[in-house]
């Protein structure tokens, strides 16, 4: 009964209505009272345009009707978008953009249409195009054995540095050691480590039952938060654990309405205990960055000379064309609003959209996201939903805050496409998403 209730496209209406609701209500209570200082805006006279209000709803149901559940895996981190990324910058353009109505309302539609767009990447995983090589590698073996070197690589570099730092003391330590990996190798290493090589290892260790995977990765995660006191990193196999608990035997068909209903309880209840960290944490780092960090660059690329794609290294060596020297878009945002020392990153839209190419970005970001999310689908066909969900934690984490192609190389994109697409066969039947189809041999297409 609860299945049938919960996969009802009204009761996702109502889902999707009711988190806009409380994030709109959050917006004023929460974060425009006690963040006014870091840049959440409003205009109270919006408040009283009731067919503004109207529209912008109406904007949050459309994507909605171009979700058709979870067939593939694009559709979790599309899920994730709608909710921690689109709404929140849909309402936040209505309540602080300085803009006139009229153009808000275009911007507003130009977002709806590329949500729309990722949610139909979804229809496109099932097309008959062999992309695993034939190699016969045991890509997981390699995993574990980069996991194991990528460890022992972070621990002799910040070898003497290495401390277990309280959360009062995490930027303490990151100024400490800040020094010791600015450097490009070991920035990669690091990154690699702590978004690909943890999360593999991770969770094939709890798929496949060798406990070895798992017990590298915490390991792994541990001497990375000593080095660079970076608590997400540390959370990653606790979180992957915790998924893997809850999800790995659960029907994943009301996915859509489970996670918005979820992330409303969180609200609700940090709504009532406002005044605690975990309230900060979630409302203005989780909820609200997204939408605040998007109004701002728009508003800076108002006046500001678009990048046209030179943001991108591999395109700026050819062209030589980008604008800010050695600052990169964060930099120059982040000076401009809040401090010197500020590096506002933001999300797809804001920075292979907005300040690549201006408003019609938006719509050249989604298709570039489109084509991506249709290859991990390609990819990823023959793969239990729940294992490409906790091996792309860390990823998504990324994909929300940052550019499509800091997401592809330094958030590990390209080399997880690359893992999944060598390992060719696949035997554990939770791995395996064809033998729950009773096929007597599965091979990634």
């Amino acid at each position: 009964m609860f299945k049938r209730i919960y996969n009802h496209k009204y009761f996702k209406f109502f889902v999707g209505i009711l988190y806009s609701i409380l994030f709109y209500i959050g917006y004023q209570e929460f974060l425009y009272g006690a963040y006014l200082y870091a840049g959440f805006d409003l205009f109270e006279v919006r408040l009283e345009d009731t067919y503004w209000k109207l529209y912008t709803l109406l904007l949050i149901i459309i994507p909605i009707f171009f979700y058709m559940g979870v067939k593939q895996i694009s559709s979790f981190l599309s899920i994730f978008i709608y909710y921690v990324l689109y709404i929140p910058i849909v309402i936040t353009f209505y309540l602080a953009s300085d803009n006139k109505a009229e153009y808000i309302m275009f911007l507003q539609s130009l977002f709806c249409f590329g949500m729309s767009l990722l949610f139909l990447a979804d229809r496109f995983g099932n097309v008959k195009v062999r992309i695993a090589l034939p190699t016969g590698l045991d890509v997981f073996k390699i995993v574990l054995v980069l996991t194991w070197i990528g460890t022992a690589y972070i621990a002799f570099i910040y070898r003497g540095s290495l401390k277990f730092s309280s959360y009062e003391d995490v930027y303490i330590q990151r100024s400490a050691t800040a020094a010791l990996g600015d450097d490009l190798f070991t920035a990669y290493i690091g990154a690699w480590l702590a978004n690909v090589f943890i999360p593999v290892s991770a969770t094939y260790g709890l798929f496949s039952k060798k406990y070895v995977y798992f017990f590298s990765s915490m390991l792994g995660s541990l001497i990375f938060y000593m080095a660079t006191a970076d608590k997400s990193i540390l959370l990653f196999p606790l979180m992957i654990f915790a998924i893997y608990r809850f999800l790995k035997n659960r029907n994943l068909s009301t996915a859509f309405s489970a996670i918005g209903l979820g992330l409303i309880g969180v609200m609700i209840i940090s709504l009532i205990f406002i005044r605690s960290l975990f309230s900060a944490l979630f409302w203005m780092r989780t909820l609200g960055n997204g939408g605040m960090l998007t109004n701002y660059y728009h508003k800076y690329f108002e006046n500001h000379p678009k990048t046209y794609y030179s943001h991108i290294n591999v395109i700026n060596a050819i062209s030589k064309d980008y604008p800010y020297g050695n600052n990169s878009l964060g930099q120059m945002v982040g000076r401009e609003y809040w401090s010197y020392d500020m590096n506002a990153n933001a999300n797809f839209w804001a920075t292979d959209g907005i300040a690549s190419i201006g408003d019609w970005g938006i719509i050249v970001s989604s298709v570039i996201l489109f084509f991506i999310f249709i290859v991990f689908n390609r990819i990823g066909s023959s793969y239990n939903k729940v294992f490409l969900l906790c091996i792309l934690i860390p990823y998504t984490s990324i994909l929300l805050n940052q550019s499509l192609f800091s997401s592809l190389v330094t958030g590990g994109g390209f080399l997880i496409l690359l893992f999944l697409s060598l390992q060719s066969t696949l035997k554990n039947p939770y791995i395996n998403e064809n033998h729950n189809n009773n096929r007597s041999k599965a091979t990634v297409h």
